[in-house]
């Protein structure tokens, strides 16, 4: 049986988490005990589909539900923090930490790192990202360019621990056949 977990580790997706400012080991357990049941489950239903793309589905559907929860919670989390900002000042509101926030920041990078791990198309990723950084910085106030490139790191850190190879290029391979099959 596959447990979350493991399969993470065996992508080295666990390497992301010396890169977050945040706890991401807290995230990373946080994370695998809320759906490790669907992830088994799944793997359990189809045990012949590859545990990466079991993983896709997995991030595809929680980094859908923690930016709903964020848009939801948009208003709520900005009158938090003006609350705080006003009676303890802007430096000492910044403290606290907002846990959907982390949530979703966590959940992107790891969506984003699988996504380069399985040589996905990176435009995709990079609209995503992007969207994903908007969707923070309006909470935030961080730089949208600044917050999607360390998103797509996630991205390329994916590629670049990878074992799958592309040993010819799609577009190059598709116009060999046009050649080739008339």
């Amino acid at each position: 049986m596959n447990n979350l977990d493991s399969a993470l580790k065996e992508i080295k997706a666990d390497s992301l988490l010396s890169a977050f400012v945040f706890d991401g080991q807290a995230q990373w357990g946080a994370f695998c005990e809320e759906h490790n049941a669907l992830f088994e489950r799944v793997s359990q239903n189809k045990p012949e589909t590859a545990a990466t793309y079991h993983l896709l589905g997995l991030l595809t559907k929680a980094h859908i539900n923690a930016q709903t929860a964020l848009e939801q919670q948009k208003e709520s989390l900005e009158a938090m923090q003006k609350a705080l900002s006003d009676n303890l000042g802007q430096q000492n509101a910044q403290r606290f930490e907002n846990n959907t926030l982390s949530k979703l920041l966590f959940i992107t990078h790891l969506w984003l790192y699988l996504q380069g791990y399985m040589k996905m198309d990176f435009s995709l990723a990079n609209d995503h990202a992007e969207q994903t950084a908007k969707v923070i910085s309006t909470l935030t106030g961080q730089d949208i360019q600044a917050l999607r490139v360390s998103l797509v790191e996630s991205f390329y850190k994916g590629d670049e621990h990878s074992i799958i190879v592309r040993t010819t290029n799609p577009v190059l391979a598709w116009l060999k056949s046009l050649f080739h099959g008339s």
